[in-house]
């Protein structure tokens, strides 16, 4: 059987957000308030864009060809932009309530439970390799009952770079011993999700609309010769 390696979000779990909204901000400003810290919703929108232009820039010149910034350590700026000084799980909380509010839709795509369950029924090997903030994606994942079905997860803050990047790939399969020739990546998106797996030199299969709505196709790549 082969080794699947997973998109999350698009992929497994149908979403919409809108981070520049008052909805996903409000919360903060609230939060913030009660740290003594005084500031309107798109005060700290803005700072946040500013956070995440200027990582941008500095990144150009770090080692990963597509870095990926860790989101606590930017609202910890955000919140001294604006005078005030939190510490680091104020920051994980307001990076929570701020996703919390951003959401417009988040839930599985149907029969997602099933392939996974199918797959792994076969002796599928099954990876979680996504573009998101540890800091509330493992909330996430917990919550759609999604941790105990894979054999491995790996998330780009926690690594400092993102797919397309090639080492983000290798990191997930030099840390849990993935073999290069068997492994297939699923996902929704060409660039992130297609191109990492082609530089990489591993099999791709686009999943747009949702990997359940392509179970046919993913359940007969999973016997191979």
């Amino acid at each position: 059987m082969r080794d699947f390696i997973f998109d999350l979000y698009n992929t497994l779990i149908d979403i919409e957000t809108d981070e520049h909204c008052e909805a996903a901000w409000a919360p903060v400003v609230e939060y913030f308030a009660g740290r003594g810290i005084t500031a309107d919703w798109r005060r700290l929108c803005y700072e946040y864009d500013k956070c995440t232009a200027r990582f941008g820039e500095n990144a150009k010149s770090g080692v990963f060809a597509y870095p990926e910034c860790d989101c606590v350590e930017q609202f910890m700026r955000i919140a001294s932009s604006v005078g005030g000084n939190i510490t680091t799980a104020d920051a994980e909380e307001a990076l929570r309530l701020m996703r919390r509010g951003s959401v417009k839709r988040m839930r599985l795509f149907e029969g997602t439970e099933k392939l996974l369950a199918d797959l792994r029924g076969g002796g599928a090997g099954l990876f979680l390799l996504s573009n998101a903030q540890s800091a509330f994606t493992c909330g996430e994942i917990e919550q759609f009952g999604l941790k105990n079905m894979f054999d491995g997860i790996l998330l780009s803050s926690d690594c400092g770079c993102r797919k397309p990047d090639t080492a983000f790939f290798g990191m997930l399969f030099d840390k849990f011993g993935i073999d290069k020739g068997g492994a297939v990546m699923i996902g929704d998106d060409l660039t992130s999700d297609g191109k990492g797996a082609a530089d990489f030199g591993i099999a791709f299969i686009h999943t747009d609309g949702g990997a359940a709505a392509h179970a046919d196709e993913i359940l007969k790549a999973a016997i191979y010769d």
